[in-house]
């Protein structure tokens, strides 16, 4: 019969190697990382392991675990993520940057401003030229602090939809009337 302490300790190991796998690495890669053999980190997710160690905090620490988490998990609750770490998850591309300073130049200051006030909740190009030398970027946005409610946002596509399909009319039209004016 399996004692409570045995238990945790197979829950732990399952709780990590799940962690693992949602990130997608192998026992080698997270090991490499972290400087320990694969097989140290199979007896860990096994729930082999007796005391937590620095091994095991720089597993916790690798699947994106808060400090703590791994006595939490251990006493029967859950671990606890980290936020993400902008600086690390999110840094453009010296091209990426270049993009987005010609597109900046670009752009009028009343589209920024809406753009920094608001979430884009879509996107569409609409061509709007016959010859098809030119677009019209039309934005949806969202104003306030937090996004909106998903129902909101369900509405809100519904309704661009709408206008998008007019949009798409009126052009379609208009050209075919200036095709039978060429005529």
């Amino acid at each position: 019969m399996m004692g409570p302490m045995t238990r945790d300790w197979a829950r732990l190991g399952s709780l990590l190697k799940a962690g693992r796998q949602a990130g997608g690495r192998t026992q080698d890669e997270l090991g490499s990382a972290i400087g320990v053999t694969r097989n140290s980190l199979a007896t860990i997710e096994a729930g082999r392991a007796t005391r937590v160690t620095a091994t095991i905090r720089s597993y916790a620490r690798e699947v994106g675990w808060d400090d703590g988490s791994v006595e939490a998990v251990l006493a029967g609750g859950e671990p606890t993520l980290r936020e993400s770490e902008p600086a690390a998850a999110a840094q453009p591309s010296d091209l990426e940057l270049a993009l987005a300073r010609a597109l900046m130049k670009r752009l009028p200051a009343r589209l920024l401003q809406e753009l920094s006030d608001g979430h884009v909740i879509d996107t569409d190009i609409v061509d709007l030229r016959e010859d098809g030398s030119a677009a019209v970027m039309a934005l949806v946005i969202e104003r306030g602090e937090e996004p909106p409610a998903p129902d909101q946002v369900r509405e809100d596509l519904r309704e661009w939809g709408a206008v998008q399909r007019d949009l798409r009319r009126a052009v379609t039209g208009r050209q075919s009337k200036v095709e039978r004016t060429d005529e």
